[in-house]
């Protein structure tokens, strides 16, 4: 017998399959419950709509790839510069959502648009929470020291992860291209808020 916990996460596994398998308008709760081998009326126990097991989704797969971004910065040499901690950060979200976007679903774009259109309406992600910590622990050491009249790090964190995630629905490049492009993003975004 699972726990609910454990219900909750297979009930989360199935929903992300059937997302990318019929997109979100064609995926159902009907079809949730069944791919997660449960009834109807017991997945409406744990969610009230299918834009609530959406955002469960989104919110399970963003702290995964938050807890992996940590992961790679504790992995770095502790005298590492800010920038390449930050860099870090971000190739690893670079290279877990790169993984997202290059599956077979003909859906995954229409996903991935919807959940910048709800992030973004509600609370920071675990990622972007992270980032926060990191600009402002990076200020409180002296570490990283921006100009008077800079915003602060809760709007850098934003934009630095509204501004790459551009980076990983672009097509055109290959990875270690989106990667050097996000390395001279962040680090010019940092040269002009110090320099």
């Amino acid at each position: 017998m699972l726990s609910r916990e454990e219900r909750r996460n297979q009930i989360l596994e199935a929903a992300g399959g059937q997302f990318m398998a019929y997109g979100f308008a064609g995926a159902s709760m009907q079809g949730i419950a069944k791919a997660a081998g449960i009834s109807r009326a017991s997945l409406y126990t744990y969610f009230g709509n299918k834009m609530e097991v959406f955002h469960a989704v989104i919110k399970l797969l963003e702290r995964f790839i938050s807890q992996q971004a940590q992961r790679a910065v504790d992995e770095l040499d502790p005298r590492a510069p800010f920038a390449a901690r930050l860099i870090a950060t971000f190739d690893t979200r670079q290279t877990a959502w790169l993984s997202v976007t290059k599956t077979q679903s003909p859906y995954t774009y229409e996903l991935l648009q919807l959940r910048a259109e709800s992030t973004a309406r509600f609370e920071k992600t675990p990622f972007e929470e992270l980032i926060v910590k990191m600009i402002e622990d990076a200020t409180a050491s002296g570490e990283f020291t921006p100009k008077a009249g800079a915003p602060p790090a809760s709007v850098i964190a934003s934009i630095l992860v509204q501004s790459t995630s551009g980076i990983a629905l672009f097509d055109g490049d290959g990875l270690s291209e989106q990667r050097q492009n996000l390395r001279l993003l962040i680090q010019s975004f940092l040269d002009g808020l110090t320099g």
